[in-house]
């Protein structure tokens, strides 16, 4: 029993909201209400589900689907369904016993086919055209918000539904702060400036960082730059399938230690990336999945230094039978993020 709106919109196009799918041996069927009807009803010939216009609560609906179904045991998404939600159905299943089950279609969703990677670089190429629009009026005095709103714009204006996730623009100091919210703080000439940013299209997201100084560079985060761009591509360079996630993150996280930053490096390398900005599989220390052709990680190692900034640098790779290549295009050379 599929709950999660993303794992639905992988097993069909729909992506409206408060619906779920069950999916059993014999047929999949799809649970929603009058809102989504007529879409639903198109879609259903072609992609060969049945369909359930619940009147009442969710849980009434699915229990009458899994009785009707004569199934003894259902899975249940325990990441994704509340104890509430379980309970109420638990009751209107009848002798359904409810088992929860966790990544249900992780596995799956982690290897992209022909048209998921499509959508992915139609994104990635979105968001790299509205960056450099914004950069060509990027002045200092601006605010956070204001640059924050004028990339998710610009992305939209493009051809996006909308961002992948709150845009992250991080001015001076604010950027040793990973997940920054952009605010008052404004660009200052000689200070950095981090932009964390993706698009999303036709449900797919992409997710980039890059960190720019106005100016001359502060001369710790001149040398964070190098060091993190160095993290970097020796992480690039090492993707192939097989290598575990916890051993790429190893690598990067290596590499930045030996220049004197371990500590500055608090968070993962990485993760994957689709019809969620953050899915399996995990590049991190104790993430022992290994890596298989057809997925796309993100590589995003970062330097943090408080009351002085952050540098972060990131690309979506895809991995191949023969390594990893980058689906982004712009630079990362340091000449080229001195605006």
């Amino acid at each position: 029993m599929v709950s999660n709106p993303n794992d639905i919109r992988y097993l069909t196009p729909f992506s409206g909201e408060a619906s779920c799918a069950v999916v059993s041996q014999r047929k999949l069927v799809i649970i929603s209400d009058s809102r989504f009807k007529e879409e639903l009803e198109a879609l259903a010939p072609a992609f060969g589900f049945d369909l359930v216009i619940r009147r009442g609560d969710m849980h009434g609906a699915l229990g009458g689907v899994l009785a009707d179904l004569r199934l003894r045991t259902a899975a249940v998404q325990a990441e994704h369904m509340t104890v509430d939600m379980k309970a109420r159905l638990a009751r209107s299943c009848g002798k359904c016993r409810l088992k929860d089950s966790v990544g249900l279609l992780a596995e799956l969703r982690a290897i992209k086919d022909a048209e998921e990677l499509a959508a992915i670089r139609r994104a990635i190429r979105i968001q790299e055209s509205a960056l450099l629009a914004v950069l060509e009026s990027l002045r200092p005095g601006q605010k956070e918000s204001e640059v924050a709103a004028r990339l998710e714009f610009e992305m939209v204006l493009r051809g996006a539904s909308g961002p992948s996730f709150p845009t992250i623009v991080a001015a001076g100091a604010n950027g040793s702060l990973p997940h920054a919210r952009p605010g008052t703080r404004r660009t200052a000439r000689g200070r950095t400036l981090l932009i964390d940013w993706g698009a999303r299209i036709d449900g797919y997201a992409s997710d980039m960082t890059r960190t720019f100084a106005l100016g001359k560079w502060p001369g710790k985060l001149r040398e964070a730059y190098g060091v993190v761009l160095e993290a970097f591509s020796a992480a690039v360079a090492a993707v192939r399938p097989g290598l575990t996630c916890e051993q790429l993150d190893g690598i990067a996280r290596s590499s930045i230690t030996k220049a004197g930053f371990g500590d500055a490096f608090a968070h993962s390398l990485g993760h994957g990336i689709g019809l969620d900005v953050h899915e399996a599989p995990r590049v991190a220390k104790g993430s022992r999945a290994a890596l298989r052709a057809g997925m796309v990680i993100t590589i995003e190692p970062g330097v943090y230094l408080p009351g002085i900034g952050g540098v972060r640098i990131e690309d979506d790779i895809l991995v191949t039978d023969s390594g990893g290549r980058s689906l982004c295009s712009l630079p990362k050379d340091i000449d080229w993020a001195t605006l």
